[in-house]
């Protein structure tokens, strides 16, 4: 009993404030960096989970080896509750597959909508971080960055055509969505100085030309350790807690974990999908 009270007091304390974090990549590879994200920030001791847009056999849960038997179609269908269509998977992580209910969303009726968030209002689990890897633009594609998530995470390579694909993910979501603010992941670098080097560059056309403000959360070194994890079906912090990489996602972690929460960005997953509905709902019923 008295872990059941415990528990039902956690999930009134993170009503308080779900955090929210979208990671986009303008070439793609959102899928590692939001599992080795995740797995760091659960072991920091955060509630971790993560919403995934993408079909099935290319989601988080089939890269981490795992078979989601349910979508959260399931749920709008009412046919699964919220906990049955969750994904376990390793080092506290839990998945939420969305890529065939995200094609609903924007035709349910109003009464179908208040019944499907009355339904994901009740987790039985605590969840204090929602991550959210969102599938390549398309038609039915939702727009993460808009008003449903806090924070956007852009992950920029050393590349030339990288750190073009990346730059050219920022100019979309700040001239689609009007967004200012986003947090910049450099990847396959030497070191932190070539990193700083890459984002300052971003930043300064950024500023210069799309009027928004870059923040840098961390840079991932060339480590091997990193796609031995990937083929181990583990995080890195998990399969190689020593590893350069592994310490790179802690940093991250820590840096997200820090970011303030505030009152009016709602308090609880069925929050999040009042906002999500409200504002997918005309773009994808337009496509």
């Amino acid at each position: 009993m008295r872990s059941d009270q415990a528990q039902g007091l956690r999930r009134l304390l993170d009503r308080n404030g779900l955090r929210v974090v979208s990671i986009s990549a303008g070439a793609g590879g959102t899928t590692a960096a939001i599992i080795n994200l995740a797995g760091a920030l659960a072991e920091l001791g955060n509630d971790v989970l993560i919403l995934d847009a993408y079909p099935a056999a290319q989601g988080v849960a089939a890269a981490l080896g795992l078979k989601a038997r349910f979508d959260f179609e399931d749920v709008i269908r009412r046919s699964r509750n919220l906990d049955e269509v969750i994904v376990r998977g390793p080092a506290g992580i839990r998945i939420l597959p969305l890529a065939c209910g995200a094609r609903s969303l924007a035709h349910l009726p109003a009464p179908e909508q208040q019944r499907l968030l009355d339904r994901c209002g009740r987790p039985g689990f605590p969840v204090d971080t929602l991550l959210v890897d969102a599938a390549p633009r398309g038609a039915d594609a939702l727009a993460w960055p808009g008003t449903a998530v806090q924070e956007v995470i852009v992950i920029a390579g050393s590349s030339a055509a990288a750190i073009t694909a990346a730059y050219a993910s920022i100019k979309r979501l700040s001239n689609e969505l009007a967004r200012r603010e986003f947090h910049v992941l450099v990847g396959n670098v030497a070191s932190e100085s070539e990193a700083r080097t890459i984002f300052d560059n971003m930043a300064a056309v950024a500023r210069r030309y799309l009027r928004a403000s870059l923040h840098f959360i961390g840079h991932l070194p060339r480590d091997d350790k990193l796609q031995h994890a990937a083929r181990l079906r583990l995080p890195v912090v998990a399969a190689f807690p020593g590893a350069a990489a592994a310490a790179s996602f802690r940093r991250m972690a820590q840096a997200v974990a820090d970011w303030p929460r505030t009152e009016e960005d709602g308090c609880g997953f069925d929050d999040f999908m009042r906002r999500l509905i409200h504002s997918n709902g005309p773009r994808i019923a337009a496509a």
